[in-house]
């Protein structure tokens, strides 16, 4: 988890994913951790993405979440999300080609907009050494929907009640 940590404050500087929001509205600079019937949102705190590499680091109150995905081809392999839910645990999941894994499942991983989805089997850790202490046959389905804006992409869209930008000069 410490690697994950250093990457994504390494790169806060780098450029969000990109792109509009879809109606639910989930809030700019925001995650949506969901684990089987339950979701947590925390606060992004760092955000960027360089190439095919997006990483996040957030946290709302006890609960602390790490993100380094690929959104590349194969990527599932090379992403790693895990999220310290206090007292229900940390839960996630490390692809086959990230140095803890292969841990749970992460089985699937794209960019749609200025949103990250990771969408897999979560698995609980031990506190320690982030080592598994489930199986992904006993790990629960889940999904990270994290929005990381740009910062011009977070002007309210038409329909919003706002006045969209005057269009650049031709």
């Amino acid at each position: 988890m410490g690697a994950v940590g250093a990457v994504a404050l390494a790169a806060s500087a780098v450029a969000g994913c990109g792109g509009r929001q879809p109606a639910d509205r989930l809030p700019a600079d925001t995650a949506r951790f969901t684990w089987g019937e339950r979701r947590a949102e925390i606060e992004l705190l760092e955000c960027g993405r360089e190439g095919d590499v997006v990483v996040m680091a957030g946290r709302t109150g006890s609960m602390v979440l790490q993100v380094e995905a690929d959104v590349g081809e194969g990527g599932e392999r090379r992403t790693g999300v895990t999220a310290d839910l206090g007292g229900d645990g940390i839960w996630g999941a490390f692809g086959p080609d990230m140095p803890r894994g292969p841990a749970g499942e992460v089985r699937e991983v794209r960019v749609e907009g200025d949103r990250l989805i990771v969408e897999g089997t979560w698995v609980t850790f031990d506190g320690g050494a982030l080592v598994p202490k489930t199986s992904p046959q006993d790990g629960l389905e889940g999904r990270l929907e994290a929005r990381c804006p740009d910062d011009e992409d977070e002007r309210a869209a038409p329909g919003d009640g706002a006045v969209p930008p005057p269009a650049p000069p031709a």
